[in-house]
């Protein structure tokens, strides 16, 4: 609306209107943004306190290390039932699978272990 009473106007206001315009509006995208990031100042605990989003992303990454221990043990037991069902050899191959899920299940936990140390700057 402000934009229709400077083109009533001279062109030069028009385009006055329009930088004042885009200014504001670049300046409220970048504080949102910071506000997304977690960039704010103003957001920052001043106890010393970890913010909320550290916390979670910990508490998931713990609850993920739990699941990939368990569900690799549980898929190879599921396996190994299967194949001694089939191949009558109970529990030989359940516990041979059980075993192969648990290491993978640990292979799995490493790995983000791994991960989450991020780069190493030692080896080359």
């Amino acid at each position: 609306m402000v934009r229709k009473q400077a083109k009533a106007g001279s062109s030069e206001g028009c385009e006055d209107v329009a930088d004042e315009d885009k200014d504001a509006r670049l300046s409220s995208l970048e504080e949102r943004l910071r506000k997304a990031r977690g960039d704010d100042p103003a957001d920052s605990q001043g106890d010393g306190a970890a913010p909320d989003g550290s916390r979670s992303n910990a508490l998931g990454i713990a609850f993920r290390i739990g699941v990939d221990l368990v569900v690799g043990a549980i898929v190879g037991a599921i396996i190994g039932y299967a194949i001694d069902g089939w191949l009558e050899t109970k529990p030989l191959f359940l516990i041979v699978f059980l075993i192969l899920g648990f290491a993978a299940g640990i292979r799995n936990v490493l790995r983000e272990a791994i991960k989450l140390q991020g780069p190493d700057d030692g080896h080359a």
